[in-house]
């Protein structure tokens, strides 16, 4: 092959410079598309699809999740029912659980969805919650209420409960333990009567007694049947939700506000955030999506991350937003209905201590009710380039509407109306620092890129102009041994040429002869 090649280029030398030149064009092409590469890279990790990272940390929760639950004891309940005297509440908690949950009946769809349910499971943390399950709680008598709630409309029904209220001596405010208004519920008169009589549609929901998540620990009957886009066909739509109990609607609310939007499990697009100052996230407790706003960037372990709080409007009534006058919030600011939500029962959500709500629902109460944004609001922290979230911090309170209801002689003829604090929770999720060094890998990857192919190319190059200046000595030097050879060749004929004038005597006399003309000369 040497002989099909330039002077001075050998093959060895012929393959560095071709690989140093190929090393500068590769760097080149990564220099100019890193954004593009790392795009792809994200995508090919972030799709909901089995063997991804996005898959794994979906099906079930990577990092600890803990939740905390905070309980109002009323102080003076009789003093409340007989004077109407405004109630002075007492706060109790924090109870901390531990959870963790997993996505189960997995069913991947032709339409690039994947339909699953959650469970969910409880562990009591004691050493972090600030007493044993066994506290108690004088707390509102949920089961009274919502009998009293359903029959209001009702003449027979409010003559009935009047009879069956009188018969059990029931009290609107019952003492309980933290326990049993948790996960181990207690029995009740009012819940055996409603689980005789209840619907078709509730069949799932367990009614024999009463908790606010009784049988939800390791249980998937609450949340439903769920259906969320995977992003492998369009990646700006991972995470979106499709489906809910097989329907892309819900009956708690009319119109546009029905409409199931947002993301499903707070997984959002790679980048998507970084173009957006809002997202939505849609829960299941509530029937609807819940609006986050982009209020500042923080860091989380080093990692620069956009923090998103609730939306400040999010549950204003329909003066200040017609657009949500669908929500039924026919309230002052700060309060959603969500009686049409799941059970039907007299429920409305808020942020906790009616935190950015409107003064008259704090003016309720005589004390007890202490809101703080700092302690009572919602938010996420989200890197914008992947849109993991590091940090999540939701914070709710549900509140239920204590009305009077002349047609209900025991209790509740002459009650004043008042939105009562039952409990609130606080449910964290952060990213451990250990699990950090990965993420700040994948978030600081396209400076990485970047500055190996900017190293990339200056090897390149110097390789190139080592290849050069090597192929540039060797034909100096062949040049060089030419020229010695020729002179060599040279010395030997004039030593020859002498040698034959010296062995000629015309030769020698022509010579001799022309040497003194010039010295005469």
């Amino acid at each position: 092959m040497k002989r099909f090649l330039p002077q001075g280029l050998t093959t060895k030398k012929a393959f560095f410079f071709s690989s140093a030149f190929l090393q500068v064009i590769l760097a080149g092409i990564t220099l100019s598309f890193t954004g593009d590469i790392y795009q792809q890279i994200l995508e090919s990790q972030l799709t909901v699809a089995e063997g991804t990272e996005a898959y794994k940390a979906w099906k079930e929760t990577p990092i600890p999740v803990y939740t905390s639950f905070y309980f109002f004891s009323i102080i003076n309940p009789q003093d409340f029912l007989l004077n109407h005297a405004k109630p002075i509440l007492e706060e109790k908690g924090p109870y901390v659980f531990r959870e963790k949950e997993e996505k189960v009946d997995l069913v991947w769809n032709a339409n690039y969805t994947v339909s699953y349910k959650r469970r969910k499971f409880w562990w009591f943390e004691p050493d972090m919650s600030a007493g044993p399950l066994s506290d108690t709680v004088m707390t509102l008598n949920l089961p009274m209420v919502g009998a009293a709630d359903a029959a209001k409309d009702d003449f027979l029904m409010q003559w009935a409960m009047t009879d069956v209220f009188a018969t059990m001596e029931a009290e609107l405010f019952i003492n309980r333990t933290i326990g049993e208004l948790l996960f181990d519920g207690y029995d009740d008169e009012l819940i055996t009567i409603a689980d005789a009589y209840k619907g078709e549609e509730n069949s799932a929901i367990p009614m024999d007694k009463f908790g606010w998540f009784y049988k939800r620990n390791g249980t998937t009957w609450s949340d439903g049947d769920l259906n969320m886009f995977t992003g492998e066909d369009d990646i700006s739509r991972l995470g979106e939700i499709s489906a809910w109990n097989y329907r892309d609607t819900t009956d708690a609310f009319p119109g546009e506000c029905g409409k199931l939007r947002g993301s499903s499990d707070g997984l959002f697009a790679p980048g998507k955030l970084a173009s957006q100052d809002t997202f939505q996230i849609f829960s299941t407790d509530i029937c609807r999506p819940l609006d986050f706003e982009r209020v500042s960037e923080e860091s989380v372990h080093g990692i620069k991350t956009w923090k998103y709080q609730l939306a400040q409007d999010v549950f204003n009534n329909h003066t200040n937003c017609p657009d949500k006058t669908c929500y039924n919030n026919y309230m002052p600011n700060g309060v959603q209905n969500v009686t049409q939500c799941k059970l039907k029962s007299p429920a409305f959500l808020s942020r906790p201590h009616f935190h950015g709500a409107d003064k008259f629902y704090t003016d309720q109460f005589q004390f007890g009710v202490f809101p703080d944004a700092e302690k009572h609001e919602s938010h996420f922290m989200i890197e914008p380039r992947s849109s993991i979230p590091l940090e999540v911090n939701m914070k709710l309170q549900l509140n239920i509407l204590i009305e009077k209801n002349e047609g209900i002689q025991h209790v509740f003829h002459d009650v004043p109306r008042v939105f009562y604090p039952v409990l609130w929770f606080e449910s964290k999720a952060v990213l451990p620092e250990a699990m950090a060094g990965q993420l700040s890998l994948l978030v600081d990857l396209p400076i990485i890129m970047q500055a190996s192919a900017v190293v990339g190319i200056c090897m390149g190059v110097m390789g190139m102009l080592t290849a050069c200046y090597c192929i540039f000595r060797t034909v100096r030097q062949a040049d060089q041994t030419m020229s010695c050879e020729y002179a060599k060749v040279a010395i030997k004929e004039t030593k020859e040429h002498l040698k034959e004038i010296k062995q000629n005597p015309i030769l020698k006399n022509s010579v001799t002869t022309v040497l003194l003309c010039n010295e005469k000369a």
